[in-house]
């Protein structure tokens, strides 16, 4: 038996043996489906009947308060309609609004004044009270309640109802030659079966949902495989052997891989055992349908993430000294992939575009449209092929970056590690990064309607950004100087900006719109209320620019083409750096129809720093590009239905061009560090 196979049997009966995974991986799915199943059933079924056995109290206020009282009271005597839940009394209190805060009351029912031009006045009741102008009926209600929700919809499907046979009777009453109810009669019809609206929910779960498994499953064996036996020193006990580190690397993948396509077969198959062939009873409202061929097709598409996950688990193991610093890198992975296949959810989004280049993306479509039982082969094998390649790309990556001596050879520290400071900031200015945005994100998420447009950017660019950077450059003990290049560019530079802000903004929105059209189409009305939100109203235009273009200008330099792009700088070559800045630029501005944008906003103004070996030229660029977006909006010369012609981005694309080849021609050479100077003199002296 060669060495790979043996090696490989021996990792799968670890894998087999570590109970954390199995539990992890399969057996809690196994478990969670049916105990989810059998749990919603419970729940829809006791809702129901609670709902039908309680009590719903309202109250009645406003100035018509008599007439809106005798109106209610016939709708709830009235027998047509639909059935109503439980049972309604009236509560009198004049502390209406503080109890239905509080859940007390279920429901106000308020007679109000109407604008006379909008309100027809009410006809009479018979018997009861008329109100003596325009009056309309308002009911209040708590959206976060159950019974408040199904309080207001029954009354009101009661009113309806009355209204409805109230009018009817004056127009028989007035000789009205045919029946109102045979009047424009409205009868819809829902197109779609219900096994085809489940199986639209289901599509757009399942990717994403099987992702989490593979990855959180994963996970356990990767990190244990790679950072566990290094940290237990037991890998180097394996390196004695003689076997090859490229064979060792190769049994451990192999395992990975076949781990992550076992996890994609027990799970989608205990998922669908459930839903589709309906191995439990499904509550009332759902249902699914899928055909065993789509099934096969399902996890067919599946097959490139699993590779994907498992080459991207053991790279991330190998590259870590431990258990605590997988999990740092391992949440930036997990959202990375799970953002990725939530593609499918986003709405407009069509298999029939470049998103099928897309990897995972492209996947997540494409199961989508074979669960709704479309089957577009072109484009399916596309996505497939997009994330197969990839996957094998990586496979390949993670080959050779982890059959290095200190990858794989198990030293816990090397001299980095000792010396600190400076030399290990290269190595944690990406985790820091992670733990930045894990906390601007949270932040933005439960404070930003609180603190509103202002409050929000001194928090994040003021607190957070500039914080957190200033906090690494004392942490670290690093040349603020040469961290934030704060050194005087060459003259020709600030020409290249001003040339280049503005193509570079064009060209941006001419990726935007591509985006928009082939890739992500984003909803209008999303579009529409980050407009209303950038271009507030309520703010006179120096404060607009000075909160959302030279605060950013500032902040966001010194963060990104500063501290960020300096730790990178020792780490990758030119280009890759401009990308790899330029993508955590983006993922910062969380909006997903604004990453990509972005993130080529930041890799030309990290491009800028590179050239210049200046900060300076960059934050200018970026005021720049932020005001050319503020200024013609807020004096309305352009819209959102303003077209940009053609030409006006090829113009933009040469202007690029030429804002760069100035720079170019006036670039600065990087200067020798202080330990590339003692290398070239040891050289030389060796010599």
């Amino acid at each position: 038996m060669s060495p790979l196979a043996t090696l490989f049997r021996n990792e799968i009966r670890m894998l087999v043996r570590d109970t954390r995974m199995i539990l992890i991986g399969i057996v809690l799915p196994l478990m969670v489906f049916p105990v989810l199943i059998l749990v919603l059933r419970m729940v829809d079924r006791g809702e129901s009947e609670r709902i039908q056995a309680a009590v719903f109290t309202y109250a009645v206020t406003g100035p018509h308060g008599p007439w809106a009282r005798e109106l209610v009271g016939r709708a709830l005597a009235h027998e047509a309609g639909p059935d109503l839940p439980g049972r309604f009394e009236e509560r009198v209190t004049e502390h209406a609004d503080s109890l239905l805060a509080v859940g007390t009351l279920h429901l106000i029912v308020e007679g109000a004044e109407g604008d006379p031009e909008d309100v027809a006045r009410p006809p009479p009741s018979p018997g009861g009270a008329t109100p003596s102008s325009s009056a309309l009926l308002r009911l209040h209600y708590r959206a976060q309640s159950d019974f408040s929700r199904a309080a207001r919809a029954g009354l009101q499907g009661r009113l309806t109802a009355l209204r409805a046979a109230e009018r009817d009777s004056v127009l028989d009453a007035a000789g009205f030659p045919v029946s109102a109810s045979d009047v424009a009669t409205v009868i819809p019809t829902n197109a779609a079966a219900p096994e085809r609206e489940g199986n639209a929910l289901l599509g757009l779960a399942l990717t994403p949902f099987v992702l989490l498994l593979m990855l959180t499953g994963g996970s356990i064996a990767a990190v244990d495989t790679l950072s566990g036996e290094k940290e237990r020193g037991t890998l180097e006990s394996l390196l004695t052997t003689g076997l090859s580190r490229t064979d060792i690397v190769r049994g451990k993948l192999l395992a990975i891989v076949c781990l992550g396509f076992a996890l994609v077969l027990v799970n989608t198959v205990n998922l669908l055992l459930y839903l589709v062939f309906g191995v439990l009873e499904l509550p009332p409202h759902l249902a699914f349908g899928l055909a065993p061929v789509d099934v096969g097709l399902v996890l067919l598409l599946l097959t490139p993430l699993a590779v994907l996950v498992a080459a991207a688990l053991l790279l991330l193991s190998g590259r870590v000294d431990g258990y605590k610093e997988f999990q740092i890198g391992f949440f930036p992975l997990l959202l990375g992939f799970v953002a990725l296949s939530a593609a499918a959810m986003m709405p407009g989004m069509d298999l029939r575009s470049v998103i099928a280049l897309v990897p995972v993306a492209g996947i997540g479509v494409a199961v989508r449209e074979v669960v709704l039982g479309k089957h577009d082969w072109l484009f399916l094998t596309v996505a497939w092929t997009s994330s197969g390649t990839l996957a094998w790309l990586l496979v390949g990556l993670t080959e050779r970056t982890l059959s290095t001596e200190r990858l794989v050879g198990g030293a816990t520290f090397d001299e980095a590690e000792v010396r600190g400071g400076p030399d290990l900031f290269p190595r944690r200015v990406l985790r820091w990064f992670a733990v930045l945005w894990a906390v601007f994100f949270t932040t933005s998420l439960w404070l930003g309607d609180t603190l509103g447009l202002r409050g929000q950017i001194f928090l994040n660019l003021v607190v957070l950004f500039s914080g957190t950077s200033f906090l690494l450059l004392r942490a670290y003990r690093l040349d603020w100087r040469e961290v934030l290049s704060l050194r005087a560019p060459p003259r020709m530079a600030w020409v290249a900006v001003l040339i280049g802000a503005p193509a570079g903004y064009l060209t941006g929105v001419g990726l935007a719109e591509f985006l928009n059209a082939y890739v992500l189409p984003i909803p209008e009305s999303v579009l529409e209320a980050f407009g209303d939100v950038m271009l507030d109203t309520g703010l006179p235009l120096w404060q607009l620019l000075l909160f959302l273009a030279v605060m950013p200008g500032v902040f966001e330099e010194i963060a990104f083409r500063g501290v960020l792009q300096h730790g990178l700088s020792k780490r990758l070559r030119p280009l890759a750096l401009c990308l790899a800045v330029g993508a955590v630029f983006g993922l910062f501005h969380v909006a997903l129809f604004r990453i990509i944008p972005t993130a080529y906003l930041g890799a030309v103004l990290a491009a800028s720093v590179v050239l210049t070996r200046s900060i300076y030229p960059a934050m200018l660029w970026h005021i720049l590009n932020n005001s050319v977006a503020l200024v013609p909006a807020r004096f309305g010369w352009i819209d959102a239905d303003t077209s940009i012609p053609g030409r006006a981005y090829g113009i933009a694309v040469v202007g690029l061009g030429v804002a760069f080849w100035i720079l170019w021609r006036f670039r600065v050479e990087p200067r020798r560090t202080r330990s590339a100077d003692r290398a070239a003199g040891g050289d030389a002296s060796r010599t």
